[in-house]
């Protein structure tokens, strides 16, 4: 054996690394242990000064080292040590841990190092339990020595057999890449990995900036790496030359002592079930926002009475009247407690219940909120201190004397409280304030989702439920940030509610312990008490969480008992049931009845008595359900006769499911076994399940309204013109970039939630002439909801609900005009019901929104590609815990030295890093970007003679639009470029000819124009002058969109970009300005124009024009502009209860109908004749499963000629003629039908057409979907047109505060306290709250195309 290898004993010399050794007894060189190449082992252990050091520390009493730590070491060093560059091309793949294929390393250093081959070893030792090195060592004896003296026999013990393989196990795939093993990336100077980094090293806790960077990289979100990868990395690194690039097996080391030094949150949870997953504790998650400045300075410590307006979760009637209050106020420096005894600045006692911000001064602005306590006076009396019965306000700063204070004196206490106000309080301290022990307390609201998702990158479905979580005290700002969601945990396995009870578990403990952490803010150590604010997820997934049957059962709504049989929903009462919230779950009902389903399964015919429990409650609590089957599969065996066997006794029977519940609850009651969430103090888990919006808007009501708005389309033949119209529609000032009209109309199944947010913006202007009327008003108003429900702040919740609450009402009036069934199969329509009252309880809707967290899936989505797959649960706990440390470190998080007993942070290296590097910022999920600034514009350009593009020749002033429209002219000799845009204030951009709103210098309000020129200075970037053409409102809405009409005026003013307000989204009114012109232009693509071409409207140069109100970017700037008077629009439907009526009519009507196989009567009677819409039930399609043979069939027969009960595009009459022209291949075929009309389309069933005398008349009146019924049931009937209403909308009533006083969102979630800002809301009845609904009573057509509402197809959530 090699002399060097020799000279390590494994105890004054010890390897470090894979060719670096450490000596232990010389002296240390700049704090640290002095190290050397292996190579220079035996030079310095014949120095005088390592001898004379030796000597003197064996005389000290240090056991010799023993002939097995020798031996280890040097077989560690044999295992681990890697190749120097001279070894070339050295045919090197051995394994790092493989220690048998590695002791025959080839060594090329020099003389003294020999090659021992294995055999020569074995060959010495098989034989004798004697091994000689320098000296014969009786290794049996060595060994029972060891054991003796508990020496630890091996330096890297094996893990335990039941240890699942972690994330670093070397089975992960290497994509097919071969690469040599980790020890061919040694760096040149590896580092110490025994010697902790100082915390004065500027690269703490990294031993070096190497070190730091690379490990950044490796932790991205968005850019993970797989082993193999960042071994390429590495690799590819030294190649180039790089200097002191780490090794992978350093990092993952360093990775370790960092993670231990922080804090490791994964823990390994076992379920009730059985069930192994990991968990990343919420306490430790929570406690790094306080100990981050990034989160720390966001927050908002306390909830918020904002008055009249609402913008943060903080400023819902949860957090300030329902909730535990925040426990704890500073004062000067002294803690006060709620419900403790203080004494305020005039002398007078007062017991503080809740601490609330607020700015009630008038003087305020709103900037400088004060805190203030809610609570109660007290009055001292020789009977004792009198708590008052009504409570008050005061601000906290009056606080003088604490209850520390105050108990210090004992006479002060000792008379003690009177009879009477025992129920208000005790003169004891809070037990809070011995539990945190002096240090400031905090209340943390958490906002939890859960969600499945599938851990695959190929469309393999691999399901994952996921849980994450963020911190409601941080403003809505922040929560959007991927930086400030927090993963919780995951598993394939394990069931959502298992997993949402291990959460609400971590909850609880770090409840009870307290969670201690650094304040950044205020320097201090602080006590941090966590709870659930509220759950978020899709519709499926919050009804499990409220152990729910589900969206499909009878009683379908998660919140309330609305529902019931089919028979009763179809019924009069039931069909009007849906349009209001019914009584409310309570968790304490939803647990009774669980407990009622586990007495009918000890019982016999548990079956049936369970299926009844759940059909008549809709109440199943999954949690629980393997053991409620177990049961149930017993009692049927136990009840079930056998030949010549008599069936058990019942009392035997029982007696043994009770021991088979028993056992199945492993000691547990019932009670604790249940949904989790149905005991939580504070929490109502029905009531804390919002509505979200997504799913429930986008993802429900709109993509229905979309899939039969393109069946209608596609049965026109008008889906071509459609796609034409959304190419030509103006998308400036819409901020919606998922407007492509080839891929919506080509896809236009399979779209996801940003295009129907997209679509529902603009959808009213390309289908007003299209589609019936009763369609359009379904769209119109889904306009007005998705601008109310995107709404990020609200300046008044009263008249805001309100609003809110009618616009739902209309809608689902318009809909079951369309549809009546819907109402019934298809529940988010009432869930609609439920959404005021959520956004009063939780703010804006958008806060509980999950299109956060939907995004944030496909961080997970890569963890889950990057693992190994044998531990996914563990291997993504692992993942986004080092994530978290490293966000934590970088961004100048502080942690618990538990050496140095203080809180401390990274070197001054580390944290100015992410500043000078803002792309290693964009990884981490933080944006850092520089604002454009405001009023610069951009250059106008021309091309010049080569072709090349250059800035326009400045102009002179006379030469300029601006010079005819300003009054006071500038120098005469002055020259200006002319531009193209503006930045704005804002910072979005406005361009030339694209509409602004802007502060009117000759009004002094606000109006809306079209940019017509932008002056830049000659001499910089900075825009001066800009022309705009103002635009004039009509004196009404329009007619059928119920939105603003602008006409185009001669009048030109001449503004600064200072009085520009922002942009604004205006459409030109192609139906009035009859543009039926059509025209060609190239396709793009690869960002190169094509030969392909598109056709594109060609609007005509008319001045009409409409304001999108539907749009939900600026949408407080676009309200404010418009004049007061046509700011409400009117009601779609006027006779709502009489339109329920009707529906529920033909739904039975239908049904019956079908039954019977005859035609339903279609003769109504005299009262329900005018409220039947102008076109049937179109919507009200079920779904038909075909099978394979008829899908074929149908794919050989001729088109079917429409029949008696076939829907038919019938063309209303025109004023001359009723036949039509086929239009021009260049024409837009704009209120016309295509060129080939059936003729049974070309006799009108609809009254002649007339327009309103404000309008220019039309060609043709719209298109209207009628039914040709069978003649053998008369003639048919002309259904009534919907022309354009002659009175304005001025005639409509006005709505004021109150007036739909406490519309159903007051009763919907149940009482609320008082807001001490203002008086509560007057409780009269609501006004017109029976919301019209007119339908058609005719059958329709059960036929369906295959891409929309097919039977096999995935339902939304």
């Amino acid at each position: 054996m090699s002399a060097t290898l020799r000279s390590v004993d494994g105890i004054i010399l010890q390897f470090c690394g894979a060719s670096q050794v450490v000596c232990n007894v010389c002296p240390k060189r700049d704090n640290a242990l002095r190290t050397m190449h292996s190579k220079h082992a035996l030079k310095h252990v014949a120095t005088g000064l390592h001898q004379r050091r030796a000597r003197a520390w064996t005389s000290m009493g240090s056991k010799a080292p023993s002939q097995q730590q020798q031996r280890r070491q040097r077989r560690h060093h044999e295992a681990e040590r890697l190749p120097s560059p001279a070894d070339g091309d050295s045919d090197f793949t051995s394994s790092a841990m493989d220690v048998d294929n590695a002791v025959n390393i080839p060594d090329t250093h020099g003389p003294d190092h020999e090659v021992v081959p294995v055999a020569d070893l074995w060959d010495a030792i098989s034989s004798s339990p004697f091994y000689q090195v320098n000296e014969t060592c009786d290794l049996y004896e060595e060994l029972q020595s060891a054991l003796a003296s508990g020496e630890q026999l091996f330096s890297l013990p094996l893990a335990p057999a039941s240890e699942e393989i972690g994330f670093d196990d070397e089975t992960e795939s290497d994509f097919g890449i071969e690469l040599l093993d980790d020890y061919t990336l040694t760096a040149s100077h590896d580092t110490n990995l025994n010697c902790p980094v100082s915390p004065d090293n500027p690269n703490y806790p990294w031993p070096s900036k190497a070190h730091y960077i690379t490990a950044l990289l490796f932790s991205s979100p968005r850019l993970p790496f797989s082993e193999a990868q960042k071994k390429v990395v590495l690799s590819w690194a030294k190649e180039l030359g790089a200097h002191d690039v780490p090794s992978l097996y350093t990092l993952n080391r360093l990775q370790d002592s960092v993670r231990t030094l922080v804090g490791n949150p994964t823990e390994k949870i076992t379920a009730r079930s059985g069930n192994i997953f990991y968990l990343n504790d919420v306490g430790k998650a929570i406690a790094k926002d306080y100990a981050n400045p990034l989160t720390r300075l966001a927050m908002q410590d306390y909830p918020e009475d904002g008055g009249k307006g609402m913008s943060q979760v903080f400023n819902g009637e949860k957090m300030l009247f329902e909730l535990p209050s925040p426990p704890a106020a500073k004062v000067d420096g002294e803690i006060y407690f709620v419900n403790e005894l203080l004494q305020d600045a005039s002398g007078d006692y007062f017991i503080p219940e809740r601490f609330f911000l607020a700015s009630y001064s008038s003087t305020n602005d709103g900037a400088d909120k004060q805190l203030h306590a809610l609570g109660r006076a007290v009055q001292r009396t020789e009977d004792g201190f009198i708590v008052s019965d009504e409570r008050e306000m005061i601000p906290t700063s009056n606080f003088r004397r604490s209850f520390r204070e105050i108990s210090a004196n004992d006479d002060e206490l000792a008379c003690g409280l009177t009879e009477s106000s025992h129920k208000y309080a005790k003169l004891m301290p809070n037990p809070l304030r011995a539990k945190s022990q002096g240090r400031m307390v905090y209340s943390v609201p958490l906002i939890i989702f859960m969600d499945d998702i599938s851990g695959n990158i190929s469309k393999q479905w691999n399901k994952h439920h996921a849980v994450y979580m963020s911190n409601a005290n941080l403003p809505r700002e922040m929560l959007e940030k991927e930086f400030c969601i927090r993963f919780v945990t995951s598993s394939p396995h394990t069931a959502p509610m298992e997993m949402m009870s291990a959460m609400q578990e971590s909850i609880r403990k770090a409840a009870e312990s307290g969670v201690f952490t650094w304040d950044c803010k205020h320097e201090e150590e602080v006590m941090l008490e966590l709870y659930g604010l509220f759950l978020g997820g899709d519709n499926p997934m919050q009804a499990e969480e409220c152990s729910h049957a589900g969206l499909h059962c009878n009683y379908f709504c998660r919140t309330c008992e609305v529902g019931g049989t089919k028979e009763y929903k179809e019924s009069d009462e039931g069909y009007k049931s849906i349009f209001v919230p019914g009584k409310l779950r309570t968790p304490v009902g939803t647990a009774e009845e669980i407990r009622t389903q586990f007495s009918s399964a000890l019982a016999s015919g548990a079956t049936e008595k369970i299926k009844k429990s759940v059909a008549s409650s809709g109440v199943k609590d999954t949690i629980t359900g393997y053991i409620l089957e177990t049961v149930v599969e017993l009692g049927k065996k136990l009840h079930k006769r056998g030949a010549g066997v008599q069936a058990k006794p019942e009392a035997e029977v029982k007696a043994i499911l009770e021991k088979q519940l028993e056992d199945l609850l492993r000691g547990s009651a019932l009670d604790d076994a249940i949904n989790p969430l149905l005991g939580v103090e504070g929490f109502n888990v029905h009531q804390d399940t919002p509505t979200e919006i997504l799913h429930t808007v986008l993802l429900g009501v709109v993509k229905y309204f979309w899939g039969q708005s393109v069946y209608l389309l596609e049965k026109a033949k008008l889906l071509d013109v459609f796609q034409m119209r959304l190419d030509s529609i103006e998308k400036a000032g819409l901020n919606a970039p998922c407007l492509n009209a080839e891929y919506i109309c080509h896809y236009k199944g399979g779209l996801i939630g940003k295009h129907f947010k997209s679509l529902a913006q603009v959808m009213p202007f390309l289908i007003q002439d299209l589609l019936p009327r009763t369609v359009l008003d379904g769209w119109t108003c889904i306009g007005e909801l998705v601008v109310y429900v995107w709404h990020t702040e609200i300046d008044d919740i009263e008249i805001y609900l309100t609003k809110l609450s009618r616009t739902i009402e209309d809608f689902l009036n318009v809909t079951a005009k369309c549809a009546p069934s819907i109402l019934i199969s298809k529940p988010k329509f009432h869930f609609l019901v439920h959404l005021p009252a959520y956004i009063q309880r939780f703010g804006p809707a958008i806060l509980f929104s999950t299109e956060r967290y939907e995004s944030f899936n496909h961080v997970f989505r890569l963890a889950c590609i990057h693992s190994n797959r044998q531990g996914p649960s563990q291997d993504t706990c692992k993942v986004f815990a080092r994530q978290d440390i490293i966000k934590h470190i970088v961004t100048g998080g502080y942690w618990f030295d538990s050496v140095r007993k203080k809180w401390i942070r990274a070197g001054d290296t580390v944290l100015s890093y992410l500043d000078e590097h803002p792309e290693q910022a964009r990884l981490l999920g933080i944006h850092i970007r520089e604002p454009p600034v405001t009023g610069t514009g951009q250059l106008k350009k021309v091309t010049i003679d080569d072709g090349r593009p250059a800035a326009a020749k400045p102009v002179m002033w006379t030469a300029t639009r601006c010079a005819t429209l300003e009054l006071s002219q500038p120098v005469c000799n002055a020259q200006y470029r002319e531009g193209i845009s503006l930045i704005l204030g804002n910072g979005e951009k406005a361009s030339l000819e694209g509409h602004i709103i802007f502060n009117d210098p000759s009004t002094s309000h606000t109006a809306i124009g079209r940019i017509r020129e932008i002056l830049i200075s000659n001499s910089n970037k900075a825009v001066n002058h800009v022309a705009v053409q103002k635009f004039a409102f009509g004196p009404v809405l329009h007619p059928s969109l119920h939105l603003p009409t602008l006409e185009l005026t001669e009048h030109e003013v001449v503004i600064s970009p200072q009085e520009i307000v922002c942009i604004v989204n205006i459409q030109h009114d192609c139906v009035k300005s009859q543009c039926t012109d059509t025209s060609q232009c190239r396709l793009h693509q690869e960002r190169t124009e094509t030969t392909r071409m598109k056709s594109v409207i060609q609007h005509k140069s008319s001045p009409f024009y409409l304001l999108n109100a539907y749009s939900i970017h600026n949408y407080a700037q676009i309200r404010s502009v418009i004049p007061p008077s046509l700011r409400e629009t009117s009601l779609r439907v006027n006779n709502a209860a009489e339109v329920r009526l009707a529906a529920a009519r033909q739904i039975r009507e239908k049904k019956a109908a079908k039954k019977s196989g005859e035609m339903p009567d279609t003769e109504l009677s005299s009262a329900l004749r005018d409220v039947i819409a102008d076109v049937p039930a179109v919507f009200d399609r079920p779904a038909v499963k075909r099978t394979k043979k008829t899908q074929k069939a149908k794919e050989k027969a001729p088109p079917p000629q429409p029949g008696p009960q076939q829907p038919t595009i019938t063309q209303a009459a025109a004023s001359s003629s009723s036949h039509l022209p086929a239009p021009m291949p260049s024409h837009l075929p704009s209120l016309h039908l295509p060129a080939t009309v059936p003729s049974q389309m070309q006799h009108s069933l609809i009254p002649p057409y007339s327009a309103p005398h404000s309008h220019n008349s039309l060609q043709s009146p719209p298109m209207v979907l009628t039914w040709q019924s069978s003649p053998a049931l008369g003639p048919p009937r002309p259904l009534p047109s919907h022309p354009w209403p002659s009175n304005s909308p001025s005639m409509v009533p006005p709505m004021y505060p109150g007036q739909y006083g406490v519309p159903p969102y007051q009763y919907s979630l149940g009482p609320a306290l008082p807001n001490p800002s203002y008086p509560p809301p007057p409780l009269h009845p609501p006004h017109s709250r029976q919301l019209p609904y007119g339908l058609p009573l005719q059958p329709s057509v059960p036929v369906m195309t295959s891409h929309i509402w097919h039977p096999q197809a995935p339902h939304s959530n």
